[in-house]
């Protein structure tokens, strides 16, 4: 039970299933089948997003550039696809476009020393500048049937990216479970100077991180163009901020060296769920914003209580077996 009430991943998705149960008491079609996987299905964009920004912000890092990389990827494929390039191709230089789209922010961090949040500050200005470059200002429509087509495969009813999204979360998290050097994002996190000393390549962690930002966002990129079918000059805007706050209520701390790719795909499933939830509910979409907020807040506050308590109960049970200890000496 205590390590239940120590998991913030348990926390989050027991509130999200006590919120489901709510809103179905409300409104019993949110009970459908349809309904749940359509909130998976538009969760996807975010989960992406959050996965790559969670790298960063193991190393104590942060990436508010996460949601323009991944608008820009969209452009390149949409451009690429209206060019005539197979889907293939263009698929293929999405994902480079974040790729570099990271590592020039990693390049900036690493190698300058540019402070991350002033760096991929500058960096979303940019991509977003670029996005309006590459298209005049105009949306990308009229793109080719073979973009959208695999938003349009299932497999047992539950959509192609759901499942193709569920096989990117386990390999991150095994990936980061068992392998060495994705532990080393943990360890710069936790303690960069002793990182060092222990002979891990803290600047080549923190590069890969970054540039693991911009292939998750790029990823994502990919997802949200065969979903909707084109490519607006706001693509992905304000993701960034949302993938940061998905992270957070995931359980993937701030400070560095602490969360699971799990928590960060939980966190960014309860925000998206939450937006569905006031639908069905009939709540005017102007309170998104505001409800998600409070949401935000009352988590990170249980969740600080609930370590709290369980931080003190540890430390008294220690001080009664150290007196227990003496008094058996005496």
């Amino acid at each position: 039970m205590k390590k239940l009430l120590q998991s913030r991943e348990a926390l989050i998705t027991g509130l999200l299933v006590v919120l489901i149960v709510i809103t179905g008491l409300f409104n019993s079609n949110f009970f459908k089948f349809d309904s749940i996987i359509e909130i998976f299905n538009a969760s996807l964009t975010l989960v992406l997003i959050s996965l790559g920004e969670m790298f960063v912000i193991f190393t104590r890092g942060i990436d508010v550039s996460v949601g323009a990389t991944a608008g820009l990827a969209a452009v390149v494929l949409g451009t690429t696809l209206n060019l005539g390039w197979p889907i293939g191709l263009a698929i293929a230089a999405a994902i480079v476009t974040g790729i570099l789209a990271g590592m020039v922010n990693a390049f900036g961090i690493t190698f300058l020393r540019v402070p991350p949040i002033i760096m991929t500050l500058g960096t979303l200005g940019i991509y977003r500048g670029l996005m309006r470059i590459i298209t005049g200002g105009s949306w990308i429509e009229n793109l080719p049937q073979s973009i959208k087509e695999p938003n349009l495969w299932d497999i047992a009813g539950i959509p192609f990216y759901v499942w193709l999204t569920f096989v990117v979360i386990a390999v991150t998290a095994y990936v980061t479970l068992k392998f060495k050097p994705a532990r080393y994002f943990y360890a710069v996190g936790d303690n960069e100077e002793g990182a060092y000393l222990l002979g891990i390549p803290v600047r080549l962690t923190q590069f890969a991180a970054y540039t693991l930002a911009g292939f998750f966002a790029a990823l994502a990129a990919v997802v949200f163009t065969s979903q909707i079918g084109f490519v607006s000059m706001n693509a992905a805007d304000g993701f960034e901020l949302k993938a940061i706050a998905a992270n957070v209520l995931g359980g993937v701390s701030l400070t560095g060296g602490m969360g699971t790719p799990l928590g960060a795909a939980v966190g960014a499933l309860f925000m998206t769920a939450v937006h569905s939830m006031l639908i069905f509910l009939g709540v005017p979409g102007i309170w998104d914003n505001a409800f998600a907020g409070v949401i935000l807040l009352a988590v990170v506050y249980v969740d600080y209580r609930v370590r709290t308590a369980l931080e003190l109960q540890r430390r008294q049970a220690r001080i009664r077996g150290d007196a227990a200890s003496e008094g058996g000496r005496s």
